[in-house]
């Protein structure tokens, strides 16, 4: 059986984002553009190309990472996985 990792703060994502429903996510890129700021992302490019997709469809690069960072993985999922990149990075393994 595996370590189990926890993260050493507390994390507030679950309020707002358990629920994963698509129209509530397109009303609140809406009502929240004036909260939004640019932030400089670094990414594989691999995945970058794969985002940009979306593009075509009309689906802004900034409005599917929003999506994509929301919803993705699973509330568990990223605490695990951030808690496991903190704990390797701290016994320099990354």
């Amino acid at each position: 059986m595996g370590r189990h990792f926890k993260l050493p703060f507390i994390i507030r994502i679950e309020d707002k984002y358990n629920d994963i429903n698509i129209e509530d996510f397109l009303s609140d890129w809406k009502e929240k553009e004036g909260n939004r700021q640019k932030r400089e992302v670094q990414m594989d490019n691999e995945l970058h190309i794969e985002l940009k997709k979306f593009e075509t469809f009309g689906v802004g690069f900034d409005e599917i990472l929003d999506l994509a960072l929301r919803y993705a993985l699973s509330k568990r999922e990223f605490k695990k996985l951030g808690a496991q990149v903190i704990e390797l990075k701290n016994e320099d393994k990354l």
